[in-house]
């Protein structure tokens, strides 16, 4: 029984490093991608990363 329990916990363990971070608005990732930013630490220890912010949906000047 001991065994199985041990199994399991380590296989949910694989799919917990894909947790929500940073209030909802960012990932817990063992490496941000390319277009994210690290901004903190997950509590398994994994860095949470928030997406880049599209530049050209900033600029409130275009007509």
């Amino acid at each position: 029984m001991l065994r199985i329990y041990l199994l399991l916990s380590l296989m949910r363990s694989e799919f917990e490093w894909d947790r929500i971070c940073g209030y909802g608005t960012a990932r817990c990732r063992n490496k941000c991608r390319s277009q994210e930013y690290r901004i903190g630490r997950c509590p398994n220890t994994f860095a949470c990363c928030l997406r880049k912010w599209d530049e050209s949906l900033l600029n409130s000047t275009k007509p």
